[in-house]
């Protein structure tokens, strides 16, 4: 585990109320493994406080790592909201055994909203490091606009291992064939996943739809043990 001073380096918006901070990574051991969290601290109204993250950046990029998260109205999110590349933080990790399988596999991801960051940096990292795994992505949001890391995803669908579907919950446009309009279900999994049996599960969002769909998945009779979680806590 490390635990090293540093400064944040980038802060990206990515879709309104969602940012990305990066620290740099070149030159420093800080090794992790795809879909891993490591620990934040800032000074937030003159005293240091610590959260956790996922890291939404992939182990194959050598220049940064980076976490991201919708902003919210904590103390600690508005203080990140105004944080400024060259400002102070301690990051330590990794910890989490939410991460992709040593052995070949077929893998099923299902997310909501900033769930998505560990998605994110397990298919990147399958990408970049040409991984011998058939993934598969149901990532929900409530409208276009709300997608996090869209242009990227839709890179990543282009590949021949992996396969990316967007659900829709809620938007009065009228939706590009490319969407699912609605909630991802037991329905829509057992038509999009129809090998559901053989895949490894990854569920993660919000708690509300983290535990629905693992009840879901659960009553296709897919194993307990086929089945991951990580819930994403102080988001509705």
């Amino acid at each position: 585990m490390w635990q090293i001073e540093t400064q944040f380096s980038e802060v990206i918006e990515r879709v309104p109320g969602v940012k990305s901070f990066r620290f740099p990574r070149k030159g420093l051991n800080l090794r992790y493994r795809a879909g891993q969290y490591f620990y934040v601290t800032i000074v937030v109204n003159s005293k240091p406080l610590v959260h956790h993250f996922s890291f939404s950046s992939s182990p194959a990029e050598k220049n940064y790592i980076e976490f991201t998260k919708r902003i919210t109205e904590s103390d600690y999110s508005r203080t990140l909201d105004n944080i400024k590349p060259g400002t102070w933080a301690l990051i330590e990790g990794p910890e989490g055994k939410f991460t992709l399988p040593n052995s070949k596999r077929k893998l099923a991801f299902i997310c909501g909203g900033i769930g998505v960051t560990p998605v994110k940096s397990m298919l990147n990292y399958v990408k970049r490091k040409q991984r011998p795994l058939d993934c598969l992505l149901l990532y929900s949001n409530t409208n276009p606009r709300s997608i996090i890391f869209k242009e990227e995803l839709d890179e990543l669908g282009k590949e021949p291992n992996i396969t990316i579907h967007h659900f829709v919950s809620s938007s009065s446009q009228q939706l590009k064939p490319e969407y699912h309009n609605g909630y991802i279900n037991k329905a829509s999994i057992e038509k999009l996943v129809p090998d559901y049996k053989e895949r490894l599960f990854y569920l993660s969002g919000p708690p509300s739809m983290v535990e629905s769909i693992g009840l879901q998945v659960a009553q296709l009779s897919v194993d307990a043990r086929s089945i991951k979680m990580d819930i994403f806590t102080g988001y509705k």
